[in-house]
């Protein structure tokens, strides 16, 4: 995601990655990885719950499509990281929002490796028209 923020900018698109992580957990999280993207707490998960996202099964978080990006990222040199003890079970999810906070575009994720590549999100904002602000 981080290669395309050039993109998303262009497009007027503002990208903010929700957490249910506690904030001094995210802002670790931040200083070890430098993200381009405004990072958010959400301990209490209210966007998780008001986007309906739920908590998957371990067949779901252990699926095959699961073992394989994990196999994938780690044969491309990727270290695995240890969460403690974060909930390895919630489901996330992608959401293109307006500026009044409508859903204009909603994919949750069925297990961990279920997200939509930044390619498909660009191609969605265009898809929707979805215009730079003036």
């Amino acid at each position: 995601m981080r290669s395309f923020k050039a993109e998303f900018d262009r497009r007027g698109i503002t990208i903010a990655v929700v957490s249910f992580a506690e904030p001094g957990s995210l802002i670790q999280y931040q200083q070890q990885h430098r993200w381009p993207f405004t990072l958010l707490a959400d301990p209490q998960r209210r966007a998780y719950q008001m986007f309906a996202l739920q908590r998957l099964s371990w067949f779901r978080v252990f699926s095959a499509a699961t073992l394989k990006l994990y196999f994938k990222l780690t044969r491309e040199g990727m270290a695995r990281e240890d969460y403690g003890k974060e909930d390895i079970y919630q489901a996330g999810g992608d959401f293109l929002l307006d500026r009044a906070g409508n859903v204009l575009s909603a994919h949750r994720g069925q297990d961990p490796a279920d997200r939509p590549s930044a390619e498909k999100l660009l191609r969605e904002i265009d898809r929707l028209g979805v215009q730079p602000p003036a």
